[in-house]
């Protein structure tokens, strides 16, 4: 066998692995708060390679689009590992009126990690300015996203959104 071809196998091995290790899936969410009505909200997920951590996108029922990540909070997780939206060092004007159990969280970063071991966190940025704080109740953490669950998010904007994967 020649080097090529042991280099083809090795690199087609690693994209199989890698693509099977990735999983996604979809966030069905209740929307309230200002405007209209009580609608449904889609969001879809796509984890990395352990499923620690991932990638999110929704679109409000008004059409504003989010995109951001998600992790999941480890034991001796990194105070540097944690989004700024959740530690209160982003800017005032991001906020918004996400209450407070949101921004800020992370300020007392022992504390944030035991309360939300083994769940998921979420920042989401909106194509309007809006910003998105999303916390995941994981029902299997070394599951990841994939194994279910139920969260809560908030917008700067005041929407509220229960939902479950």
């Amino acid at each position: 066998m020649t080097g090529r071809a042991v280099g083809r196998i090795v690199g087609i091995t690693l994209l199989a692995v890698t693509g099977a290790a990735c999983a996604k899936g979809m966030l069905v969410g209740t929307v309230s708060g200002p405007g209209p009505a009580t609608s449904v909200l889609n969001m879809t997920w796509e984890s990395g390679l352990f499923g620690e951590s991932g990638t999110l996108a929704a679109t409000m029922p008004d059409g504003e689009q989010f995109k951001g990540t998600y992790q999941v909070v480890r034991e001796g997780m990194a105070r540097g590992n944690v989004p700024a939206a959740w530690t209160g060092e982003e800017p005032i004007q991001r906020q918004g009126e996400i209450d407070g159990t949101y921004w800020a969280a992370g300020a007392d970063h022992l504390a944030f990690v035991r309360d939300f071991k083994d769940n998921a966190i979420g920042t989401l940025r909106g194509d309007r300015g809006s910003t998105m704080l999303c916390r995941f109740r994981l029902l299997d953490s070394a599951g990841g996203m994939g194994g279910g669950g139920t969260g809560t998010c908030q917008t700067s904007r005041g929407a509220k959104i229960a939902a479950r994967f």
